[in-house]
């Protein structure tokens, strides 16, 4: 398990003080992955980078299994690192060496005997699927390829956490699909506790059980997928169930009602009881259903005739289980 609390990273440029992070807590149970989406500048790079060891966070704590890391002695840094292994957005293998030697390097540093170092990297290979390439050099190999690469070199020590930076960033969409059901597998067979930074809400979708939203250096939205997406007007609910665009309605229409709904498998079935019951049509104007977290989710925006109150609509559907508010289409939703 991996633990951060109140991690903050403080900069000095000049007369200035950059807080790059301010006060950032999560926890990522064993045999689970959990994202940490944010925009460019949100302090997702100085968090990779004090997780990882690399910089020394300014206060808190990065605590594996119990074992704060933040803390450890400068002689300690090496063996606390290999508690953690790292995925980076470029494999960054040396070009020189073999797939075999390039997963063995971490093993030569650690000064692991060569007969046990060769069964490991064998073994580590066999695992990402790359048995067969021990002998090819980086050049020889898919992006995909040499991001399994990456994946074998950052297990090569037994960590107790996978820590992934945009591990599928610089990949198209069909690899990035096995590279990430690759991290799932292993997460899986390992129980490893992984963490998952990115930008991409296909990758929270895909493969996390948690996610939190990073925000200039602090954590402004945090929780279970199936919590953070089950809830109306959650920013991370909204960025992972996007609607798709919709026109503005025209004056005497009548008005728009978002509704979320979880309790049908891909059916707004919530919705045709209420028009049964109001004996009226409620267009959908715009919907998405996703299956996330393992529930099902309906977002849907839905036009109420001027016939029907919408006050008087939400109450229908708050008593059969699902959540719903005004809506009003925004400039952004109506021109994407």
């Amino acid at each position: 398990m991996i633990a951060v609390k109140d991690l903050k990273k403080v900069y000095h440029q000049a007369n200035r003080e950059i807080r790059a992070l301010d006060g950032v807590t999560l926890a990522v149970p064993d045999d689970s992955v959990h994202g940490v989406i944010g925009q460019s500048g949100a302090g997702k790079s100085t968090l990779v980078r004090c997780l990882a060891l690399l910089d020394r966070p300014t206060s808190g704590t990065v605590e594996i299994n119990g074992v704060d890391l933040a803390h450890v002695r400068s002689g300690e840094l090496r063996r606390a690192r290999r508690r953690l292994g790292v995925v980076f957005q470029h494999a960054n293998l040396f070009d020189s060496r073999t797939i075999a030697a390039n997963v063995a390097y971490p093993l030569e540093l650690a000064g692991m005997d060569r007969r046990e170092r060769s069964a490991k990297v064998t073994e580590l290979l066999g695992l990402v699927g790359l048995g067969d390439a021990e002998e090819a050099h980086p050049a020889q190999l898919s992006g995909g390829q040499r991001q399994r690469v990456g994946i074998a070199r950052a297990l090569a020590t037994d960590p107790d956490v996978l820590l992934c930076d945009e591990p599928t960033s610089a990949l198209d969409p069909r690899t990035t699909d096995e590279i990430l059901d690759l991290i799932a597998d292993i997460k899986s067979r390992l129980g490893l506790a992984v963490l998952v930074i990115t930008h991409e809400m296909h990758v929270v979708k895909r493969i996390c059980d948690s996610v939190s939203l990073l925000e200039a250096g602090l954590v402004v939205e945090s929780g279970p997928l199936a919590d953070v997406v089950g809830k109306l007007g959650s920013r991370l609910g909204e960025m992972l169930l996007q609607l798709p665009p919709c026109a503005p309605l025209a004056p005497g229409q009548g008005s728009t009602l978002e509704v979320l709904d979880t309790t049908s498998p891909g059916d707004p079935a919530v919705l045709a009881h209420a028009q049964r019951h109001f004996a009226v049509e409620l267009p959908i104007l715009a919907g998405t259903v996703e299956h996330l977290g393992g529930a099902t989710f309906s977002r849907l925006r839905v036009l109420v005739p001027p016939s029907l109150e919408l006050g008087t609509v939400q109450a229908f559907l708050t008593e059969h289980g699902a959540q719903s508010t005004p809506s009003f289409p925004t400039t952004a939703e109506v021109s994407r």
